[in-house]
């Protein structure tokens, strides 16, 4: 049987980390799963949460702890570490679907899919569509980021063409990842929701986590563009295309924020 080994960043996850190594240990199907806990310098009990999970639910959990350098180094650490055939990503606020393996494994095993992404808060269902999967070009991904990295199942081999995630970054590195892959390997996403996303919270105008520092969050998309150029991956016009229609993305999503949180605000008034 294949070995998916589980990539779990952590930092200060004491809240959710147990909900998430659950979500992996209740999947549907028979799957020989490598379980491996990046703890990200947390100063709180995160480490001490995964052990205590190890120990009652009897299953084996490779725990690193390390000093905080980021999540992409986090990742990076997990994929050196990791055995199995396939690397799955999981962030430790999300939890799969029961499904979501099973799901996914029967696609890359029926498919020449190198990756294999899918929904969350019904991002990709669409009535009017009979595909249950959308092939993601390269020239997609740089107009749209298809993947969340705890949606993400992908061959192993994958890394033997690129080298992980960008360290020393934590903005955006994991759509840099993901411009690399379907660059040079076959992509695709089911249109299925496959987790749950951080307690359904809205991914960029909750006002939590990397994602709502939209301005950074753009910052480094704008590098992204900047590295693919200098590498020859886009032509200069494609860059100053997508400069320009990242930055209006930009501002509707600063618009969004802005009304999301109006209306955050307004609800608590009348509750009271």
């Amino acid at each position: 049987m294949n070995k998916i080994s589980v990539i779990i960043p952590a930092y200060n996850a004491e809240g959710t980390i147990e909900r998430a190594l659950l979500s992996v240990i209740r999947q549907e199907g028979a799957f020989n799963f490598e379980i491996i806990v990046i703890d990200d310098g947390s100063s709180d009990s995160t480490a001490d949460k995964v052990s205590r999970f190890a120990q009652e639910q009897n299953v084996d959990i490779d725990l690193v702890r390390q000093a905080n350098t980021g999540v992409a180094s986090a990742r990076n650490a997990g994929i050196r570490r990791s055995s199995g055939q396939y690397i799955a990503f999981l962030d430790a606020d999300d939890e799969w679907r029961s499904d979501k393996t099973r799901k996914q494994m029967i696609f890359l095993a029926n498919s020449d899919y190198f990756v294999v992404g899918g929904g969350y808060q019904n991002r990709f269902i669409s009535a009017d569509s009979r595909d249950d999967h959308i092939h993601v070009t390269y020239q997609k991904q740089l107009m749209k980021q298809y993947f969340q990295p705890s949606t993400v199942i992908l061959r192993k081999e994958v890394f033997n063409h690129i080298n992980g995630f960008s360290e020393g970054r934590r903005y955006s590195e994991d759509a840099l990842f993901f411009y690399y892959v379907t660059h040079q390997f076959k992509s695709a996403v089911l249109r299925d929701n496959v987790i749950n996303y951080a307690d359904d919270k809205h991914p960029y105008a909750s006002g939590t986590g990397l994602g709502s520092k939209l301005w950074k969050m753009e910052s480094g998309e704008l590098s992204n563009y900047t590295e693919l150029m200098d590498k020859k991956l886009i032509t200069m016009p494609k860059y100053f295309l997508l400069v320009a229609f990242s930055l209006l993305k930009f501002f509707r999503r600063l618009f969004i924020s802005k009304i999301y949180k109006l209306r955050m605000k307004n609800g608590d008034r009348n509750e009271r």
